[in-house]
């Protein structure tokens, strides 16, 4: 076999790279990133499970701007007139909102560059994150691997027990972080760029278009330093099947072949341990009769109650399966103890399989089911079979982890190898040094919590509703059909007793529109009613209140030119609060709440402009209150945002004023002449509505390419 990739199979490309190097741990690969981003001369494209503008990109929470990300990209931007920045971040669960960074879409979009362009993705199955990390800088440099650009990541590859540059944006600070990146370019940092270029497609309907080819090579960041030049790549992926769209599990494939193909020594960084795929087949490794070492490093604990009693309990399960099949003592499941640190011990977070010395993989995806098959991942692989060069350098980065976990140098380390006379012996022969790894505990099968194998901890397929409502929601809790007939029964039965009030009590009486006009009269006499008008404009748009019969209200209530003013500062008002909302939250709710109508906006804005905030304005394609705050989701321009809204509301005002006091008019005094003039005006406004919907639709609605995000 000359290689072990197959594309279609276990990869989806395989492509060369100019230049690698395996950046260990946060402060290596903060430093990396900066250093890239400053030579950007195009695009920036960063897609993250977390992206969070308050992060300190150098360790140090001091307050300084150009060290925190969103400061750092906003200044950097705004050096760069040519340079835009893609941010794509998961639309994440309710389930991790407290360890997330606030509204980071006003934190990354409302105050910062309008060529600095955030997405929250929730184009995901149920269940399902995206959990890519990937950085690609001009198409020329890229980074993949477990880190995110985000708070609670940085440290230094001594791990100390206490170190006061480990803090988060509150000043808490945070235990030991264990992670790695890898860096490439050339054409392998193109085809990541492809790649993040097709998932902001999938999740925002825009097209990014790839950087131009440049005759220079890339400006390699400094400190990063090469390990191997000119060799091919592959990158695998994972993707859940999603709206037609089938799925992807060429890292589960990855993970097979590989472990297949071991011989002398098997190394895994993982964060879990829980994929079913991964444990069968470390299993059948060491059923053989000649079986390879088999080193696993893994945190201590995994962290909070909900994964303790899940992800936790399943560990425990496969670790037991592990231990049973060792029957050559060829297992060495441990975590990293560092002097001094008392409790969980250091967060393993990297996601690294090094397999002899032909194989190594660097990724986000974890070893659980659903990195294999349900969330979106991203692997970088490198295969060494035919290459002494990369076999030497397969070596080096696993001699390098370990030397990080035993507290020696890569030389070191093969030092010890030798004299030890095999991998676990070295791991062995270190256990009494100040920086080891010591043996994971064994948990008892049988303690295992139910938990464990519910279907939304660690689903390897997306979850369909109904079994993850029968997996999560008691039995006596659900909605069933007679639950549903009861609702629907006493619907009916509230309208029925509406109607016999209306007829068989005064309320018809009390409610006749003639009074209620009166009563608007009345209470506009207040000094307080153009302040209750303008919160009923705020609240009403808000709770999706129709602006329409506002307008009326208003018309009905005062009279000219106060009805005039008070409703078009209403609209204005409710547009401008609504656009802040969509700004901050996004376009998450308005899909849930209105998927149809939130679609048909933004098919409107793949052409943005004033023209088609005039048009989704004036023509009725979605409510006021969709269409003004998804004109914030959609980042238009707060400009455009006021005189779409302006030109939108203004006739519709002008009209229902005259059109609602003659109405007043004539149920005040039905003579033939007022019917007449009514009937004119209603005639006169249609023709008019209609005349302005045409022209509309025929000067903003011409076919054309969608629009580029920079344009």
């Amino acid at each position: 076999m000359d290689t072990l990739f197959a594309e279609g199979r276990n990869c989806w490309r395989i492509v060369n790279a100019e230049a690698v190097a395996f950046l260990i741990d946060g402060e290596a690969y903060f430093r990396a990133f900066q250093e890239a981003a400053r030579t950007a001369e195009d695009t920036i494209l960063i897609s993250g499970w977390d992206v969070d503008s308050r992060m300190a990109l150098d360790g140090t929470d001091d307050g300084r701007p150009d060290n925190r990300l969103g400061p750092f990209l906003d200044a950097l931007i705004r050096r760069k007139p040519r340079v835009h920045a893609f941010l794509l971040n998961w639309d994440f669960s309710l389930i991790f909102a407290l360890e997330r960074e606030p509204f980071p879409a006003f934190k990354l979009g409302w105050r910062a560059h309008k060529r600095l362009h955030f997405h929250l993705d929730g184009h995901h199955p149920l269940a399902g994150s995206h959990h890519q990390k990937v950085v690609v800088v001009d198409d020329r440099i890229a980074f993949a691997g477990g880190l995110d650009l985000t708070i609670q990541r940085w440290d230094t590859r001594a791990h100390c027990a206490h170190d006061g540059r480990r803090t988060g944006p509150t000043g808490r600070p945070y235990g030991p972080f264990h992670d790695v990146q890898i860096a490439v370019s050339g054409p392998a940092a193109h085809a990541l760029g492809d790649l993040v270029r097709s998932r902001w497609h999938e999740a925002t309907g825009e097209h990014i278009p790839a950087c131009a080819a440049r005759p220079s090579p890339a400006l390699w960041p400094l400190s990063a330093v090469p390990l191997l030049h000119r060799v091919p790549i592959a990158i695998s992926r994972t993707q859940g099947p999603y709206a037609g769209r089938a799925g992807v599990d060429e890292i589960r494939h990855l993970y097979r072949d590989a472990l297949a193909r071991a011989r002398e020594v098997v190394y895994i960084e993982n964060q879990y341990l829980t994929a079913a795929v991964v444990g069968d087949a470390l299993c059948a490794l060491l059923q053989r009769a000649d079986p390879p070492e088999i080193i696993i490093i893994l945190p201590l604990n995994v962290p909070g109650w909900l994964q303790r009693h899940t992800m936790g309990a399943r560990r425990a399960r496969l670790l037991a399966q592990l231990r049973a099949a060792d029957h050559k003592h060829r297992l060495r499941a441990c975590y990293p103890v560092v002097p001094g640190l008392v409790g969980d011990g250091v967060k393993v977070h990297s996601k690294v399989l090094i397999v002899d010395d032909t194989f190594v993989t660097v990724g986000s995806a974890n070893l659980n089911n659903r990195s294999m098959g349900l969330d979106s991942e991203c692997n970088v692989s490198i295969d060494g079979l035919q290459d002494p060069r990369i076999a030497t350098a397969i070596d080096t980065v696993r001699c390098d982890l370990l030397g990080e976990h035993l507290g020696l140098s890569e030389a070191d380390v093969r030092q010890c190898r030798r004299e030890a006379g095999s991998w676990t012996a070295a791991i062995d022969a270190q256990r009494h040094a100040p920086r080891h790894l010591e043996p994971l505990p064994d948990s008892a099968p049988e303690a295992l919590s139910p938990l464990a194998d519910s279907l939304i901890v660690d689903p390897e397929r997306p979850v369909a509703a109904p079994e993850f409502m029968a997996s999560y929601v008691p039995e006596s809790a659900r909605v069933h059909l007679a639950a549903r007939l009861l609702r629907n029964t006493l619907i009916l039965t509230g309208f029925a007793t509406l109607g016999a009030l209306w007829h068989y009590t005064p309320l018809h009486i009390w409610l006749d529109v003639p009074r209620l006009i009166a009563s608007l009269r009345t209470a506009s006499h207040y000094a307080a009613a153009p302040l209750a008008l303008w919160g009923a404009y705020l609240i009403g748009g808000l709770l999706f209140f129709p602006v329409t019969l506002l307008i009326v209200v208003t018309a009905l209530a005062f009279m000219p030119p106060q009805n005039l003013l008070y409703a078009f500062l209403g609209c204005l008002s409710s547009a401008s609060l609504n656009y802040a909302l969509g700004r901050v939250l996004g376009g998450r709710i308005l899909h849930r709440l209105a998927p149809h109508a939130w679609r048909e906006l933004r098919h409107r804005f793949r052409r943005p402009g004033l023209g088609t905030m005039i048009l989704v304005s004036t023509v009725p394609i979605a409510p006021f209150t969709i269409v003004t705050a998804g004109a914030g989701a959609l980042k238009v321009r707060y400009r455009d945002l006021i005189i779409g809204t302006t030109v939108g509301v203004v006739p519709g005002i002008l009209a229902f004023t005259l059109f609602t006091g003659s109405l007043a008019s004539t149920l005040d005094h039905p003579a033939a002449k007022h019917i007449l003039w009514l009937a004119v005006i209603a005639i006169v406004l249609a023709a008019l509505a209609l005349s302005l919907r045409r022209w509309l639709a025929e000067h903003f609605t011409k076919p054309e390419s969608t629009a580029c995000a920079r344009k």
